[in-house]
């Protein structure tokens, strides 16, 4: 009596061990199709194995077999089950990622109050009944404004560039100015000589509805942007970028332009019809930096992605690093710090020197990692060419990128890859999009082809819209590099 209870008690125990396989089994697998995060050919082949595995585990669980059967049965349930567990995290931490990194629109701007530096105001409270002057047509001005005039009373005047407000603070005529953060700095870089201090600031949030035009990006060639930004803090915040690169993909063909244009370049913002230089296209968020660049090479531009100096140097050292040819530098300093023959040096990601200086000795087949591939895009002062070579640089260190990233071996690692990349990438490129990307590259092991173009300038002085059309350095472009670059462009999207 007690065998036949401990033999009903066992049968059950199987029972319930084979249930737990097939649902786990089901939702792993539905999670798999769901996700699209493999490609069908990998998915149904191992759909196919795990299947007939399961289903005989199941059969030697209910049916008669010997205790040692039993056990190893219930020992490959365990197996397959913790597999298939981290099969469903991978998928759902993959997918977590990429919803964190889509890009909503929404942007984070900071606007501040200056003050002349010898003032007795020290903060906001201060300029109670005073005058404050803010720039016209300024996207966030209205609820910059609100939230100014939910603290305090104030007389308000307002201009139409920020040259006439610093010169109306100066001429003392105001009090204060109201502005965008991001374009003070701008304008605070190019004019070192103003003694101006902050005295408060107010952050809000504007949405930008600029449209793209999607394609099947595993089909149809397209145009994506690729905006890298000289800082360690919120992507979401609109600022002058430093890195500004088209990356012209035929999956297809196997072709892959990278475009490099300087950050100083003289071009025709998109959304405002006035010149002024590239990078300070940025303060006006990435969609206009997108745009602007289509309107400079007549290409259409689908997707952008804009990342910040901390996932750079991440992206590099979960990808164990990656080996370009870098090129010998043209001078032995890079400013006042003697670099050494042959040794290119620059600041840490964290802008410090002495001994925190990154070395980096010129040759082929170099491995860099995260700090020493971003040392090297933004060495420029070592060189001739100056923010050409930066430029090209840049290519260099995104195409040894692109070649580490598509390699079967590190394609399968990219939910590590990516992990703790959310706060420092945003883009406009789906999950779906990315993923079936990705499953396009497993699926072909496509060897890609790519190839490298920099837009060249003559040194200028140019008047520059972000700046109330006072002159700063530009590069003017030479009309015969676009040229070269469209045809270019045309070559790879035909």
């Amino acid at each position: 009596m007690a065998k036949k209870a401990k033999t009903k008690k066992n049968s059950k125990f199987y029972k319930i061990v084979s249930f737990i396989l097939i649902v786990t089994t089901i939702i792993s697998g539905g999670f798999l199709v769901y996700f699209d995060v493999l490609p069908l050919k990998y998915l149904l082949i191992g759909a196919v194995i795990l299947l007939v595995i399961v289903l005989l585990i199941v059969y030697k669980l209910n049916a008669k077999t010997n205790l040692f059967t039993k056990l190893l049965c219930i020992l490959l349930s365990l197996i397959i089950m913790f597999i298939e567990g981290l099969g469903i995290i991978y998928s759902y931490g993959t997918i977590e990622f990429f919803n964190n990194i889509i890009d909503t629109g929404y942007r984070n701007e900071t606007y501040s109050l200056y003050v002349l530096e010898e003032s007795q105001i020290n903060n906001y409270k201060d300029l109670k009944g005073l005058t404050i002057g803010y720039k016209s047509d300024e996207e966030g001005n209205t609820k910059a404004l609100n939230k100014l005039n939910n603290k305090i009373k104030y007389t308000s005047n307002e201009y139409d560039s920020i040259t006439e407000l610093v010169t109306e603070l100066n001429d003392k005529k105001i009090d204060a100015i109201y502005i965008n953060e991001a374009i003070m700095n701008v304008y605070l870089d190019e004019h070192e000589k103003e003694h101006l201090k902050p005295i408060g600031s107010f952050d809000i949030t504007i949405k930008n509805n600029s449209d793209f035009k999607t394609v099947n990006i595993t089909k149809k060639p397209f145009v994506l942007y690729l905006s890298g930004v000289d800082t360690s803090g919120n992507v979401y915040k609109s600022t002058r970028s430093d890195v500004n690169i088209l990356a012209v993909v035929n999956p297809q063909k196997g072709k892959i332009l990278l475009l490099n244009t300087p950050r100083d370049y003289y071009v025709t913002l998109e959304g405002k019809n006035t010149k002024d230089k590239l990078t300070h296209a940025g303060i006006y968020g990435i969609e206009e930096s997108a745009k602007t660049l289509g309107l400079l090479y007549d290409t259409e531009v689908n997707y952008y992605a804009k990342i910040n100096f901390t996932s750079f140097i991440k992206i590099i050292d979960n990808l164990g690093g990656i080996t370009i040819d870098i090129d010998k530098p043209d001078y032995r300093y890079n400013g006042s710090h003697d670099c050494g023959y042959g040794y290119i040096c620059e600041q840490n990601s964290k802008r410090l020197w002495d001994n925190n200086t990154i070395y980096i000795k010129y040759g082929k087949n170099v491995k860099l990692n995260g700090e020493q591939a971003l040392a090297y895009t933004r060495n420029r002062h070592q060189f001739a060419s100056g923010d050409n070579a930066r430029g090209i640089h840049q290519q260099q260190v995104i195409k040894g990128i692109i070649e580490k990233a598509m390699s079967a071996k590190t394609i399968t690692k990219y939910n590590t890859i990516l992990k703790d990349l959310s706060k420092g990438i945003i883009t406009n490129i789906d999950q779906k999009t990315i993923t079936k990307f990705i499953n396009y590259q497993l699926d072909n092991n496509i060897k890609w082809e790519i190839s490298t173009y920099s837009v060249k300038g003559k040194d200028s002085f140019e008047k520059c819209y972000s700046l109330g059309n006072a002159k700063a350095y530009v590069l003017v472009p030479e009309e015969e590099t676009i040229e070269e670059a469209k045809s270019l462009i045309t070559e790879i999207i035909k």
